[in-house]
This record gives C-alpha cells, sequence and structure tokens, in this order.
C-alpha cells in the first residue's frame, strides 16, 4: 500500500484529479490524502465518494488545531508562503494521526507515466526519498534557489523520518519567504533541503534519475519520444512528470515556462503537454472553469498582456500543439502594454 498526500483548491482541483486517475490507471494500492483548500473542493469529493475510495479528505482546520505554531504562521505570511509552510507540517500531522508506515507528499500538478512503487521500494535501505531539480546547464545558476524541488518526497515513519519532518517544520515556521534571503541563505521550504544528505547521511536518496521530476528545468538534460501510449526519457519509460507553470489561459492559449528555463522543443514533450491539457479539460469543462487563477503569479485578465509577459506559449488547434513566440515584440512595448492591463 502507498500513501500520499496533497493539497489544492477549486483552481487546481482538475489537476488533482488527473493526478489521482494516473495514480489510478498505474497503483493497485494506495491512499490519497487530500488536503482541500475550500469548501468547494471539499465538497466535491465529500459528494463523489463512492467515484474516489482510496481519497480521504483534509480541512486546514483538521491540522491547524492540532498544530498551534501553523496556526500562528497563517497571520505573519502571504498564502503562498502558508503554503509553503504546509510541505512539512502536512505530512508530520498524517505520519502522528494516522501511524502511516510512510507519507509521499507531492504536487498537484505532477501527472504519473508509470508505477511509482519503485521509488517507495527504497524506504527499504533509505528513511528519506526527495526530488533533485537537475538544472539543465543552460540555468544552473538557479541552484542558488535550491539543489531540490519540493514536489515529489517520501518519509518513512521512524526516527530519522520524523526528526526531519520536525526541523523543517521549525524552519519554515520561522522563515517561508517567496524571495530569497541572501544573508541566511533560505528560500521558501525548499532551500532548507540542501543540508539534508549532511544532516541524515546515508538516509537519504536522491532521485537522479531520468524518469523522475522531470520538469521544464530539467528537459534540455533528456530525449522525450513517446511510444505508443507511453513516454520515455533517454530510452527508459517514464515514472512522472511534473507541470510547473503551466498555467491555461483559454480554451486554445496555455503557458509552459519554457522560456524562463531555456527548455528546446521536443515532439515528445509537445505530445505529452497537450495529453495533460486535454485531461485537465475534461474536468475544467465539468466544472465551468475558462480559466485558472494562480495563488502565487497573479495575472492581468486580458490574453495579450500574459502572452507578452510569457514570451513562448502554447497554441492549441485541432488537437495540435503548436510554439508561438512573442520575442519579436520590443522588450518596451512588451512593458507597456503589460503595465497598461496589470
Amino acid at each position: 500500500m502507498l500513501h500520499l498526500t496533497t493539497f489544492f483548491d477549486k483552481n487546481y482541483l482538475s489537476r488533482g484529479l488527473v493526478l489521482y486517475n494516473s495514480l489510478k490507471e498505474y497503483t493497485s494500492q494506495f491512499e490519497l490524502y487530500i488536503l482541500c483548500l475550500d469548501d468547494f473542493t471539499r465538497e466535491y469529493f465529500e459528494e463523489n465518494k463512492i467515484d474516489f475510495p482510496e481519497v480521504k479528505t483534509l480541512q486546514l482546520s483538521d491540522i491547524e488545531a492540532n498544530d498551534a505554531e501553523l496556526a500562528i504562521a497563517k497571520s505573519n505570511r502571504s498564502k503562498i508562503e502558508y503554503y509553503f509552510t504546509l510541505s512539512p507540517c502536512l505530512p508530520l500531522y498524517l505520519l502522528k494521526k494516522y501511524n502511516l508506515p510512510h507519507i509521499c507528499s507531492l504536487d498537484a500538478d505532477i501527472l504519473f507515466l508509470n508505477s511509482p512503487k519503485s521509488l517507495f521500494d527504497q524506504l527499504n535501505d533509505f528513511s528519506i526519498v526527495i526530488t533533485p531539480h537537475k538544472f539543465s546547464k543552460e540555468i544552473t545558476h538557479l541552484s542558488e534557489f535550491g539543489l531540490y524541488n519540493v514536489s515529489f518526497q517520501i518519509f518513512k515513519n521512524n526516527e530519522t523520518g520524523l526528526a526531519c519532518l520536525q526541523k523543517w517544520k521549525e524552519e519554515c515556521i520561522e522563515f517561508c519567504g517567496d524571495e530569497y534571503d541572501k544573508v541566511n541563505d533560505r528560500f521558501a521550504d525548499q532551500k532548507y533541503l540542501d543540508n539534508w544528505l549532511t544532516l541524515y547521511p546515508n538516509e537519504v536518496l536522491v532521485l537522479n534519475d531520468a524518469v523522475s521530476g522531470v520538469a521544464p528545468w530539467n528537459l534540455n538534460n533528456y530525449t522525450i519520444e513517446k511510444r505508443g501510449n507511453h513516454y520515455f526519457s533517454n530510452n527508459e519509460q517514464m515514472i512522472f512528470y511534473h507541470f510547473h507553470h503551466f498555467k491555461i489561459f483559454n480554451k486554445c492559449w496555455a503557458s509552459n515556462g519554457f522560456n524562463e528555463y531555456k527548455a528546446a522543443t521536443q515532439k515528445g514533450v509537445d505530445a505529452l503537454y497537450l495529453d495533460y491539457w486535454n485531461r485537465i479539460d475534461a474536468f475544467n469543462n465539468q466544472f465551468a472553469i475558462v480559466k485558472e487563477d494562480s495563488t502565487r503569479y497573479k495575472t492581468s485578465s486580458k490574453l495579450l498582456p500574459k502572452l507578452l509577459k510569457e514570451k513562448v506559449v502554447y497554441k492549441r488547434k485541432n488537437d495540435i500543439l503548436e510554439h508561438k513566440s512573442f520575442t519579436f515584440v520590443p522588450k518596451f512595448i512588451r512593458k507597456l502594454i503589460i503595465k497598461r492591463y496589470a
């Protein structure tokens, strides 16, 4: 039995359901603990319990009632920084509350493309599993913000796993800022992971492979191919992909973050994003969600400034993805338009 947890609100409900379905496709036995960040999400799962036998829902009040420090933190930071603070608090709560043998905390914008069981099997030899950014050579300077990405990590319910989560929680309660603190070398929830190999020697497994934690910031390291209904990275079947920075603007336009992360175009990657977009659309149509709002990134309600800010985006037409670049627009004009519609 695999035990996992994630959290999201209505804006990411479609992605959460896509995540769930991908787990269901490749995993026969699992429990997914979902922290519902709004009433819409909670009510959806409560009203459709029969369709999600593996899902167990939680509310913020459940955790805050057992964690006074977290409840206090809610009032002294932004919403996204509070969500970052949940990164250690949620898995720690679940391990203690339900005495689970392990817990995997993961982002809702992950898609499983194969069984993750091999990653959980590493707990036979390790207490903690973490995901490195594996930055492409074009953006290695971003390692300043953390060598590891808080998108998929597993903790065994033992002395090391609990101690790690407790220390991480204390650090995040003290500081979980969305801006790099250069003086103290801290950033959000993720910079703290840089020290874990030193703090817990021989207890931490780093997923330095080509099939897990694939994301826009490391795409240039791999050749992505679609073969039949499966996706391969450097000729190995991919386990999961992290769709960070994928923002749907409307039925035709979406961002992919490729400009920010200098990711090159690949046919296999385009096929993967089209597949993911279509899966999300099926649920967005159900919930009458035309566009998705981001807690972290506030953007204009107008399409043009969004496209100009992203510079490189996807256009979907007749179930085909096209890359569209707006880098030809002079920088000062882009800035004027973005400022005008901010």
